[in-house]
């Protein structure tokens, strides 16, 4: 049997994590059949709004033939500009398809009605959701539905992750809604000793511009190098070469091409503050505490996990027992159809 598991549309590398991590408990669930890395939408990778540009790409995926894809990530809202004609090829070869760690948080009534009438003219071998919003729109018009989990909670679990030390202890630091907050230390503490010891301050935007102006002028203020006798290591998720001047406006600043170095430094890093969704499911799949800091649907995938994102300014603390018993129950339901 050839599985080709989607991993290659990564609007960061945030997308990179669970799509990897997805990839990588695939090949391990099925060690004698052909498990590969495939593409998804160009569309969907690159925000592709031009019809030219999107007429001058090389779909590679619509050339890729195996006897069950894997579509994976948040990919319900726009599902069926991006995938239907792909899937309609899969089944007009009688292959299969699957939706894994998918997501719909963010569909209208028409999208899920649309993706209704969809899915029963060309049925999916298996869905399994991120969140329980996104089950409960389906459940009862899917056969083969499980109430999963982001793949992201999985990556220390499924992949080979490193640790490292540098010259001090470091928390993470990474937001892409603001501007980086100050920190300050509670009660006029010397030392960090948890998650807790930290306030943080949000910062304005710069000379009132919107957000998308106000950070590419960030590197022009002064930003902290540490707090206390902690480092803040930045990641940049978004990967360009075009904006240096944002990827390293700040100190310590970490970007690469490679998703498993940024994993890397979330095991090898003591707490996670970060308004971005996988930033903090990653820090909790590395048994490390995290402060989300922002108020999104697709935070979901926290719900779904058990962790309250809403409670204690968004401080979330891993649960390594829960993760197992997803992961094991995950891998229980994938067996079940595929």
């Amino acid at each position: 049997m050839k599985i080709i598991v989607e991993d290659s549309t990564w609007n960061n590398v945030g997308d990179g994590w669970y799509q990897t991590a997805l990839f990588k408990l695939l090949k391990d669930l099925y060690p004698n059949h052909e498990i590969y890395i495939g593409e998804g939408p160009i569309k969907r990778a690159f925000r592709i709004n031009n019809n030219l540009q999107l007429k001058n790409s090389l779909e590679l995926m619509q050339y890729e033939q195996g006897d069950i894809h894997i579509f994976s990530g948040p990919i319900m809202h726009g599902f069926l500009q991006n995938y239907s004609n792909k899937i309609k090829e899969i089944k007009s070869r009688r292959a299969e398809y699957a939706l894994i760690s998918v997501s719909g948080c963010n569909m209208t009534s028409v999208e899920v009605q649309e993706l209704v009438v969809f899915f029963n003219n060309y049925p999916p071998l298996f869905i399994s959701t991120r969140d329980e919003v996104t089950y409960h729109y389906f459940k009862e018009y899917v056969k083969n539905i499980y109430n999963g989990i982001c793949t992201a909670f999985i990556v220390d679990r499924v992949l080979p992750l490193q640790t490292f030390k540098l010259e001090k202890p470091f928390f993470i630091s990474s937001f892409y809604t603001e501007l980086e907050p100050t920190y300050i230390l509670k009660n006029d503490k010397k030392h960090i000793q948890s998650i807790e010891d930290i306030e943080i301050k949000h910062k304005k935007t710069i000379l009132g511009l919107p957000h998308r102006y106000s950070r590419h002028l960030d590197f022009m203020r002064k930003h902290q190098k540490d707090i206390g006798d902690y480092l803040i290591v930045r990641t940049i998720q978004n990967l360009n070469t075009r904006f240096n001047h944002i990827n390293f406006a700040t100190p310590n600043s970490f970007i690469s091409f490679n998703p498993i170095s940024y994993l890397n430094v979330t095991k090898s890093c003591e707490f996670v503050v970060s308004d971005r969704v996988h930033a903090c499911a990653v820090g909790l799949a590395c048994n490390k505490p995290v402060r989300f800091t922002f108020n999104t649907a697709r935070a979901g995938i926290f719900e779904r996990m058990g962790f309250d994102y809403k409670k204690n300014n968004g401080i979330m603390y891993p649960n390594m027992d829960r993760i197992d018993q997803e992961l094991f129950n995950l891998k229980n339901e994938i067996k079940k159809y595929i």
